[in-house]
């Protein structure tokens, strides 16, 4: 008789059970550092970066030459014997193709793993009320934990001084820099928010500006209206517990103005580092600013050809709110070019 699989669900709890933890959150981390204790135990400290290989051998993980079947990155599969393989797209960039690997790693911090397929999907439509989604959320997470190892990880980032200095973590722990910015404040003990700016139209443009169907008096295109009307806003944030304990809100689609670190590294390509005065809404005020421009497609760049950019914001004198407003989940935890 065939014994009907569990539920994502039941997957979930019962990882959160057998490590005794108090959240799923912290039952997969708690699976990542044991993980990093074996590497320890059986090799000696990890080199960094982390060899992502490695780890998958620790976890008895085969590596299939193909590539991924059903997913664009990567995905583990049952090998028919008992065990697991994994595809690897190659032609990923490195950072993204480390990031997947640990990525598919964690899957095995769950019961049941070699019984089925699991594919690495699109990061940015993630629904944590959906277990499946839920569940790879997770694996996201341990991704984080297995490519920024602690304590290496801490120490190098308490030596980050200036945007170049960010940039230089994200090199030498070969990943993009939007992971590692992110890592950095999710980690940091200080007041400090990761913010992801990228060139857009507001929500109530959308639609509106640029349609092909658009007549004006002045015969330009409406591709050159829609690039005039884009700005830099907010795409997501990442709060370091400090930051969000003490009650800040960004809010998604704010736009900013073209001037100080942020544009300046948007424009120029390179990381910049200065204070400034943005206006955040409900946390408008002077900022520390460390900015580091992102690599973006060109159908994604401003009208001037500037960059995406990720930057650390540090408040210097902004009003702390009378009312803490926690962001939802989908604002904080995106994962997106990993």
């Amino acid at each position: 008789m065939t014994v009907p699989a569990r539920s994502t669900q039941s997957l979930i709890d019962e990882l959160v059970r057998v490590t005794g933890a108090t959240s799923p959150e912290e039952a997969i981390r708690i699976k990542t550092c044991e993980l990093i204790a074996t590497h320890v135990h059986a090799i000696g400290e990890p080199s960094i970066p982390m060899n992502m290989d490695v780890l998958a051998s620790l976890r008895s993980i085969s590596r299939a030459d193909e590539k991924p079947l059903f997913s664009p990155d990567a995905e583990l599969s049952p090998d028919g014997a008992g065990g697991v393989t994994m595809r690897v797209n190659p032609d990923r960039p490195e950072t993204r193709q480390r990031f997947s690997i640990a990525h598919e790693i964690s899957h095995t911090f769950f019961p049941d793993y070699e019984t089925k397929d699991w594919c690495r999907t699109d990061a940015r439509y993630r629904n944590r009320a959906n277990p499946a989604e839920f569940l790879e959320m997770l694996c996201d997470i341990a991704a984080a934990e297995l490519l920024f190892p602690q304590p290496w990880f801490d120490r190098d980032a308490a030596t980050v001084q200036d945007a170049s200095d960010l940039a230089a973590l994200a090199t030498k722990y070969l990943a993009s820099r939007e992971a590692t910015i992110r890592r950095f404040a999710e980690t940091s003990s200080e007041d400090v928010v990761a913010v992801y700016f990228v060139w857009k139209l507001k929500p109530t443009q959308k639609g509106t500006v640029g349609r092909k169907d658009q007549g004006n008096l002045f015969e330009i295109s409406p591709e050159e209206l829609r690039q005039d009307a884009l700005r830099l806003r907010i795409e997501y944030s990442v709060p370091s517990p400090a930051f969000r304990a003490a009650g800040y809100y960004l809010p998604i689609d704010k736009s900013i103005e073209n001037n100080g670190p942020v544009y300046e590294a948007a424009a120029t390509g390179m990381p910049a580092t200065g204070e400034c005065f943005l206006d955040l809404g409900q946390a408008a005020g002077k900022y520390r600013v460390l900015a580091v421009p992102l690599w973006t497609t060109q159908n994604e760049r401003g009208a001037s050809d500037e960059h995406a950019v990720a930057a650390v914001l540090r408040p210097l004198s902004v009003r702390k709110p009378s009312r803490s407003k926690a962001p939802a989940d989908d604002e904080r935890t995106l994962f997106n070019e990993l």
